[in-house]
């Protein structure tokens, strides 16, 4: 397996290898990094567990009520959900607010039907240094970071398609 080069280029793959090696991670050149398991509530009241999506590709999206961008990548995601779950891709949110309340209100006017998780206490957030949201970590059928992407443009949703639709082929 062979991993497909950043599109925001070398500036962009030094401070992905920087936030790999800040949580104690080493990707070699076949392959990413384990995705650090984790298992949090959602605001159904269930329990996840992402070692259980093993065998799925995975899109983590960090976010918070308060952020401004996060709402729009929200509903990209549950449109690529709806596009590509089929064929096994899985979306977990991953809400920061403290109160769940917020979260809950939020995804529901925005059509969201994927798990949000709750983060309130900012573990995950911390572990995967999600410091600027929105932050989406993609994470292959193995369990291995591939590639993480901040709020997006025109042009990196192009890249991330690309990174999505290879994830998926694999």
């Amino acid at each position: 397996m062979q991993t497909r080069p950043h599109r925001r280029g070398a500036r962009s793959r030094l401070a992905f290898a920087g936030v790999l090696a800040a949580i104690g991670l080493a990707a070699s050149a076949a392959e990413g990094p384990s995705a650090p398991d984790f298992a949090l509530a959602s605001t159904s009241g269930s329990n996840y567990r992402l070692s259980e999506y093993r065998g799925e590709v995975v899109a983590l999206v960090f976010w918070a009520s308060w952020c401004g961008d996060c709402r729009r990548e929200l509903e990209r995601f549950e449109r690529l959900r709806r596009t590509y779950g089929n064929v096994g891709f899985v979306v977990l949110g991953v809400n920061l607010d403290q109160e769940p309340a917020r979260a809950s209100a939020l995804a529901g006017a925005a059509g969201i039907g994927f798990p949000i998780l709750l983060d309130s206490a900012k573990d995950v957030s911390k572990t995967y240094r999600a410091d600027d949201l929105p932050l989406i970590v993609l994470i292959d059928r193995h369990g291995e970071i591939r590639a993480r992407h901040q709020a997006l443009d025109e042009r990196e949703e192009r890249g991330l398609l690309v990174d999505l639709r290879d994830l998926i082929d694999e």
